[in-house]
């Protein structure tokens, strides 16, 4: 029966895909997500495609260094890449990907981000989200003494 349920999820999912657009494969998301300012390096590289896909490439550089990191080509078609990252030293990266989709298209895409280990919270180009963020942040502080006192 779970497989049922899951097989209809897919169709479902698929369904909705296609009414979308039957061209290209869309990325639905990646860590390192696209601009992120990470202040340790991350442990993998992961990449979430809205159909399977085979990895044409996958490669780092660091001011035009390509830095390796075993990437193998994937011979069955999946959503899902992952593979380990080496650390990373402080500075901007990118991630330049290439794959096929099930529909037969080239789809192909950068991920950019920075290791940055002084970096704060509030990161530059994400200025509005930071201050509300922060702005709520302070008001839970703000509430927090009074809570401890009541119990």
């Amino acid at each position: 029966m779970k497989t049922l349920t899951s097989l209809m999820a897919a169709l479902f999912f698929f369904a909705l895909q296609s009414t979308a657009a039957l061209a290209h494969t869309p990325l639905m998301f990646s860590i390192p997500a696209k601009d992120a300012v990470l202040t340790e390096s991350p442990k993998v590289v992961m990449l979430h495609f809205g159909d399977p896909v085979r990895m044409l490439s996958l490669e780092l550089t660091l001011d035009e260094e390509a830095i390796e990191f075993g990437f193998r080509r994937n011979t069955e078609a999946t959503d899902h890449i992952e593979f380990e990252l080496p650390a990373l030293k402080a500075g901007s990266y990118q991630f330049a990907w290439a794959a096929i989709g099930a529909d037969g298209h080239r789809v192909s895409g950068e991920i950019a981000f920075t290791l940055d280990p002084d970096a704060t919270e509030a990161s530059p180009g994400k200025q509005p989200e930071a201050d509300e963020h922060q702005h709520h942040h302070h008001h839970h502080a703000s509430l927090l003494p009074l809570q401890l006192q009541g119990s």
